[in-house]
């Protein structure tokens, strides 16, 4: 969670008219610097960088504070060879990054592989397009969008299966996070977000598609700020949408293409687009 207020943030830097990046990288390619399709973003709030997966270069790139190129990791020749890396969180000094070839790679912040997660299929600890991921702080346990399956998976800290729910409510689920009091699921089938409480039953929908209310066409990922407002993306309508607590529209940044989203310690809206660019508001 971030520990400065999102809004006020990017409110008081952009005097409350229309947001624009601080900070805009936006040169698509595959040099160290640029990037091609990212689609996840995170952050490490113990240092400040920026962790980035770069889809269409097979690696992870990471950014200072500013958005300056530090290192790249996972497309070098091996085991830890990435294949379009899509979700990633990050605890401690454990990274994980969902790919699409239908497995996790579990890597040192610093760049260093260490294992290789589950085996495409629809059992225990297999996966069918793993998305959006994130850990629980509390206890090392992660959670993961194992979109085609409908269902997410839980890990214990030790990455074992522990168990999995929503296969009777989620149809093509993206990205997960955990509040104090419950799960968060973006679901991209009639484009909602799902609460789930820790007994892993259903509580309500909410942000859904109905006629008097916002319609999302195409989220991507989410984040949740430590007030608890909700940062959804959309790559088709071109917004970064943000809803307060209960779930009322409160404002959307222009964006084209966004996917990727995380808040930083500072209250920095950082997120990625399609075209390669990486936006620090």
């Amino acid at each position: 969670m971030a520990t400065a207020n999102t809004l006020e943030r990017i409110f008081l830097v952009n005097n409350m008219s229309r947001i624009q990046p601080i900070v805009s990288l936006c040169k698509r390619g595959d040099g160290l610097e640029n990037l091609d399709r990212p689609s996840g973003v995170t952050n490490d709030n113990s240092t400040g960088d920026i962790y980035v997966a770069d889809y269409g270069n097979n690696c992870v790139k990471v950014f200072d504070k500013n958005g300056k190129i530090i290192r790249k990791f996972g497309d070098e020749e091996g085991e830890g060879q990435m294949n379009g890396p899509i979700g990633l969180a990050i605890c401690r000094d454990r990274i994980l990054i969902t790919q699409r070839s239908g497995c996790i790679w579990n890597y040192q912040v610093n760049g260093e592989f260490v294992s290789r997660i589950g085996k495409p299929g629809k059992g225990e600890l297999e996966f069918y397009s793993p998305l959006g991921l994130t850990f629980d702080e509390s206890n090392g346990e992660v959670y993961i969008c194992d979109c085609h399956n409908n269902r997410i998976q839980i890990l214990s800290s030790e990455l074992t299966y522990k168990t999995q729910f929503g296969q009777d409510n989620l149809k093509s689920p993206l990205d997960v996070k955990l509040t104090k009091e419950f799960i968060y699921i973006l679901d991209r089938s009639n484009p909602c977000l799902h609460l789930y409480n820790y007994n892993l039953i259903p509580h309500k929908t909410v942000i859904s598609r109905f006629p008097d209310q916002l319609q999302l066409e195409n989220p991507w990922s989410f984040y949740i700020d430590n007030s608890n407002n909700i940062l959804i993306t959309d790559s088709t309508y071109h917004y970064i949408y943000i809803f307060n607590s209960q779930f009322d529209l409160i404002h959307k940044i222009p964006s084209n293409n966004p996917t990727g989203i995380t808040v930083d310690n500072r209250g920095r809206v950082i997120a990625v687009c399609i075209g390669g660019n990486l936006n620090i508001y």
